[in-house]
């Protein structure tokens, strides 16, 4: 009678534990992903080897992803999310005065080039490997097509609140995204410190005004 009253006091904490299992987060999957999409294509990134990058069992990724379609949807909105979080908030809110507004977007274009350059919230080679997967993905390809628009139009409105018509803020930001866009397909390598010394000089051809 006894050992069937300890045999059943046993069940529950079992139980319990196996619930309380850690389990690795969301954003750690992600992360993992965005990892082997950059270092081996979009080919590679399925649920086994990523268990095994991290050293778990799949069964994990289960607790956050139905299946490995789910988890390249979020990869997508992942990418769109870390690298486009600073300048999206570059362009709200706005000042109502134009003298303050123009320097306001003054110091966001400066902001957006030490950005481009240091690199630390704008991963060059996360958005690289998500535009190769594009090459893949028709799916894929128009919403980069989407993002790029959005990021275009966030540009032209630091160069219209610089005074800028509209139409010449528009060209001007396609100037600068399609020149960084070029910097970084075309493999360029050069110091941190090179590109700071050239950074100003870039901010007033693009700009138009001596910053």
């Amino acid at each position: 009678m006894r050992k069937s009253v300890e045999m059943a006091s046993e069940k529950p904490t079992k139980r319990m534990t196996k619930a309380a299992r850690p389990v690795v987060d969301r954003e750690v999957w992600l992360d993992a992903a965005r990892a082997i999409l950059i270092e081996q294509g979009i080919d590679a990134v399925k649920v086994e080897p990523l268990a095994a990058m991290l050293e778990i069992s799949r069964s994990s990724f289960y607790w956050h992803f139905k299946n490995r379609k789910e988890l390249l949807d979020a990869l997508v909105e992942y990418w769109s999310e870390v690298n486009d979080r600073v300048l999206r908030s570059m362009v709200q809110p706005h000042e109502t005065d134009p003298k303050e507004r123009g320097q306001l977007a003054k110091s966001r274009l400066r902001q957006l080039i030490n950005l481009f350059i240091d690199e630390r919230q704008f991963s060059s080679e996360f958005d690289m490997a998500v535009r190769e997967w594009a090459r893949k993905d028709p799916a894929i390809a128009k919403e980069v097509a989407r993002i790029d628009r959005q990021r275009i139009a966030h540009l032209q409105k630091i160069f219209q609140d610089m005074g800028h018509t509209k139409p010449d803020s528009l060209i001007r930001a396609k100037i600068l995204y399609f020149h960084q866009l070029g910097y970084y397909l075309t493999g360029i390598k050069e110091s941190e410190e090179v590109r700071k010394r050239v950074a100003p000089r870039y901010l007033e051809v693009l700009s138009g005004i001596k910053l």
